[in-house]
């Protein structure tokens, strides 16, 4: 059953100050097998809003993306944080408000479709759901969230890059028409005055279809493997890491583990909250807490003979009672470059390197006097990995 505080957390958090400075994102993760294909892609959708209260009427964004689309630029970018906007020509600066649905893929052939409303089209409000969109009365661009289901659709023509570069992704059509469950589910969240996320489903079962570029997909309970999240605060941490999955096989028993999901995230003050179930066994780290516990991450590029180059994310962390160590791969050419507006403007952005495909090793020790105790080890697939650094920004002189 998911608790009160959970369900609270769902709703709108900018609050006060952080309405005209501040971001709120939702985050639902959840793959599906086509129709006609048989072939299995991993499908995210994401409710941004920024800003609400300094352009209610009207969408503004901040910046336009002029970077071009060489991957091995955009890996060192988002692994170094350069501040590659420098020697762009100098704009006039206006600070974000805005709400944006973003929907595509994570696997195979990255896809992301961006449409942008103004925070008045959006209803927060409703205790019956957590958001609706419905800008204009215009039903074709209708979209929902409710406590248990997702309905809508985004779209972006050749046509509207075109004339709003800014607007940053591609061009393509998804729709959606969700109901899910929230199968495992953690608390306390990480909680500070400045960022906060909260894992809302850890492990999620969703079912209902998808229609991705007119290719209908299915979606199964049993092979969803889905994640719901949500962040909200004055801007994002950075650097930003985070793993998280729950489709996870035991490699003792040889069986899926059915109860089981990790949450990785941070960088919360130079340390990460690590959440583990293992078939409900809960193991939690939260880093915004006086627990003592020890943790050493990395995320760094390695090159495989057979694979060529791949990205590598690694966490262990222990105290007292346990040890938990995660190692999970992907290869670079699967990652996919996702930009985010800060919510403090001057063209500020968060560039996150982003898969639904990542593999690893998950291994669970119980600390028996100086001695530790394999209680699980096991095989991690899709795996949703990011990595990112929050860019500068621009330098210009306000006319």
């Amino acid at each position: 059953m998911v608790s009160k505080k959970i369900r609270q957390n769902e709703k709108l958090k900018l609050k006060g100050v952080q309405r005209k400075s501040g971001f709120d994102r939702w985050r639902l993760v959840t793959n599906g097998v086509s129709n006609i294909t048989g072939e299995e892609k991993t499908f995210f959708i994401e409710f941004y809003c920024v800003n609400p209260a300094l352009s209610p009427k009207s969408p503004v964004l901040g910046f336009k993306n002029r970077y071009d689309n060489n991957m091995a630029a955009d890996l060192q970018f988002a692994l170094a944080g350069t501040d590659a906007a420098k020697n762009f020509t100098s704009q006039l600066l206006v600070n974000p408000s805005f709400f944006m649905i973003r929907a595509g893929s994570l696997s195979t052939v990255c896809r992301q479709y961006n449409n942008y409303y103004a925070c008045d089209d959006v209803d927060f409000k409703s205790d019956d759901y957590i958001i609706s969109v419905n800008p204009g009365q215009d039903k074709s661009r209708q979209c929902f969230l409710g406590e248990n289901n997702a309905i809508g659709s985004v779209c972006v023509s050749e046509n509207d890059l075109l004339e709003h570069p800014e607007y940053m992704g591609n061009t393509g059509a998804m729709a959606w028409n969700l109901t899910f469950t929230r199968a495992i589910s953690f608390e306390p969240d990480y909680k500070s005055k400045d960022i906060s996320w909260s894992v809302i489903g850890g492990k999620t079962d969703f079912s209902g279809t998808i229609i991705f570029n007119d290719e209908e997909f299915n979606i199964d309970p049993k092979r969803s493997f889905g994640y719901y999240d949500k962040n909200w605060g004055k801007d994002f941490s950075s650097p930003f890491f985070h793993i998280s999955s729950s489709f996870i096989t035991s490699q003792i028993s040889g069986k899926l583990l059915q109860n089981s999901a990790i949450a990785v995230q941070g960088e919360y003050r130079d340390r990460l909250s690590v959440l583990v179930c293992i078939e409900g066994k809960k193991i939690e780290f939260h880093a915004d807490k006086r627990q003592r516990y020890e943790v050493i991450h990395d995320c760094q590029e390695i090159n495989d003979d057979d694979l060529g180059p791949k990205l590598h994310w690694s966490c262990s962390v222990h105290d007292k009672k346990h040890v938990i160590d995660i190692d999970v791969y992907c290869r670079t050419k699967d990652l996919f470059l996702r930009d985010y507006e800060s919510p403090s403007g001057e063209r500020k952005v968060m560039r996150v390197l982003s898969t639904g495909t990542g593999v690893g090793k998950f291994k669970l020790y119980k600390v028996v006097k100086k001695s530790l105790e394999l209680v699980e080890q096991a095989e991690i697939s899709k795996c949703i990995c990011e990595y990112g650094n929050l860019e500068k920004g621009e330098s210009v002189e306000l006319n």
